[in-house]
């Protein structure tokens, strides 16, 4: 079954949540999509409290300084897509659903840069001119933004936005997190390297690479704002006729069973382990925020 036109597709602002909730949220409308209960949907979202999300295949005990996380109130959750640690804090995160009977081109590539065509119109409206250019080797890290991707949205040569996929069928869920502004050395605190002298290395070499709005133009641009240039920004460089929508019961059903059964469990959070289904290809495409973007 197929809802809707090709050309029109759900914005949902979910709002603020938990990380668990969040990434639950994000599958479950992977989930609804692929079935043909929904239409292709651009979501925004924020988090409370902050949060580390994982890549899948990341090994947390390995990347994270669990303790100072626990100190500092910072949740951790590992996400359905590939990639490095995020940390999601000043920043709104986009999660998009879609498939290749809505017109998603079929290869991973091709269907990044057809997504970030609305990500770099929306920082167009802003004032900011942003480009896909490909990511050089940096140093070896658990944070996205010093790893190499297939591409990254940057400003002036220094990335500023990344995203992650994750493929289920012939559905597709393309999350990211555009930061706002950057605490690099709190998300350097809490990752782990083998001493300090490497992780200062490692946080010069972010901080040299990697930038956000606020530093760009300011402190005055905020969520609101963002979001309403992506919703523009998505409707003009796509060719979609965005509408304001909620979760449907089913995806609210579902997101709070996935939020309780696996995205806060010690099972899927520390092993990437979850009985209720089989995972579909993943696949990272870039990174900000330490991968990404942030998913993705």
């Amino acid at each position: 079954m197929q809802v809707g036109s090709e050309k029109s597709w759900r914005f949902i602002d979910t709002a603020i949540s938990n990380g668990f909730l969040n990434m639950a949220i994000d599958e479950a409308m992977l989930e609804a999509h692929l079935y043909g209960f929904t239409p292709p949907t651009l979501r925004v979202y924020r988090w409370n409290p902050p949060a580390l999300s994982l890549g899948y295949f990341q090994n947390l005990e390995r990347v994270v300084e669990l303790k100072r996380c626990s100190v500092l109130g910072i949740e951790i959750v590992r996400r359905l897509t590939g990639g490095r640690a995020v940390l999601h804090q000043n920043e709104l995160t986009y999660s998009v659903v879609a498939s290749e009977k809505y017109g998603l081109p079929k290869s991973i590539t091709h269907s990044y840069q057809f997504l970030s065509k609305g990500l770099i119109a929306a920082y167009r409206i802003l004032g900011l001119e942003v480009c896909l250019a490909p990511c050089a080797r940096g140093l070896p890290s658990a944070a996205c933004f010093t790893s190499a991707s297939l591409a990254d949205l940057t400003f002036q040569g220094r990335k500023l936005a990344g995203s992650a996929q994750f493929r289920k069928g012939d559905a597709l869920l393309q999350h990211g997190s555009l930061p706002i502004s950057l605490d690099a050395q709190l998300f350097f605190s809490i990752l782990k390297f083998p001493s300090a002298i490497i992780r200062e290395k490692a946080l010069n070499t972010f901080s040299q690479k990697v930038t956000a709005i606020s530093e760009i133009l300011g402190n005055r641009i905020d969520w609101q704002e963002l979001k309403e240039a992506l919703f523009e920004g998505f409707q003009k460089a796509l060719g979609v006729e965005l509408y304001q929508d909620a979760l449907t019961p089913g995806e609210i059903d579902r997101s709070q069973r996935l939020a309780r059964e696996k995205y806060s469990t010690f099972a899927w959070n520390y092993y990437g382990r979850y009985d209720d289904g089989v995972r579909g290809e993943t696949t990272e495409i870039t990174s900000l925020v330490g991968e990404i973007v942030s998913p993705s």
